[in-house]
C-alpha cells in the first residue's frame, strides 16, 4: 500500500471515528437531559415533603408554645404571577407566613425578609389588620442558620428525629412583628 492509500485509509477511519463520536455525544446529551428532568422532579418532591410536614404539624407545634391558629393554608397567592407564600396561618390577631426550603440557608432567610415578607400585606390586603409574623422551615437546618433566623425575629421549624416537626427557637423567643 502506498503512501496515498494509507492516507486515504486513515482519513476514512478518522471520518468513521468522528461519526461514532457524534452519535455517542447525541446519546450522552439525551441522557443528561433525562437526568436533569429526574433531578428537578426530585427537588420538587422534596420541597413538597417539607411543605406537607410543616403544614400538617403547624397548629400543634404552635399550640405547644401557647399560640393557636384557627386556619392554615398552603401555596397562597393573589394572582398567578405574584409570589407564592408556602404556608399562611391565621388567628384573630396574627398572620404567620412560613417559607419552606429543603436545606435552609442564610440567603433564603435574607430573600424572605427583603423580598417576600414586605410584600405580603400589599399583595393580600385581607390580612392588613393583623400582626405579621414570619417563619422559615427546612428539612435540614444548621444550628448557625437557625440562630441567624431567630435573631432576625423569625420562628424556625425543622423535622424531628421521629419524623415530626418542631419549632427550634429558644423558649424565651418573641417573634418580630413585621407589619
Amino acid at each position: 500500500m502506498d503512501r496515498w492509500e494509507k492516507l486515504y485509509q486513515s482519513i476514512k477511519e478518522l471520518r468513521e471515528s468522528i461519526r461514532e463520536l457524534r452519535e455517542s455525544q447525541r446519546v450522552t446529551d439525551r441522557q443528561i437531559r433525562e437526568l436533569r428532568v429526574q433531578l428537578g422532579d426530585l427537588g420538587l418532591v422534596q420541597g413538597e415533603i417539607g411543605e406537607e410536614l410543616f403544614y400538617r404539624n403547624l397548629k400543634s407545634m404552635f399550640k405547644k408554645r401557647g399560640i393557636e391558629f384557627n386556619r392554615v393554608r398552603r401555596n397562597l397567592r393573589r394572582r398567578r404571577d405574584d409570589p407564592e407564600y408556602d404556608i399562611v396561618a391565621t388567628n384573630e390577631r396574627q398572620v404567620l407566613v412560613v417559607e419552606v426550603k429543603n436545606k435552609l440557608k442564610k440567603s433564603h432567610i435574607d430573600n424572605f425578609l427583603e423580598d417576600q415578607l414586605p410584600e405580603f400585606k400589599r399583595l393580600l390586603p385581607q390580612y392588613r389588620d393583623k400582626e405579621l409574623w414570619g417563619a422559615v422551615g427546612g428539612l435540614v437546618v444548621k444550628e448557625e442558620v437557625a440562630r441567624y433566623a431567630e435573631r432576625k425575629g423569625l420562628f424556625v421549624l425543622t423535622q424531628t428525629d421521629n419524623g415530626g416537626a418542631a419549632i427550634i427557637n429558644k423558649e424565651r423567643f418573641k417573634p418580630m412583628v413585621f407589619g
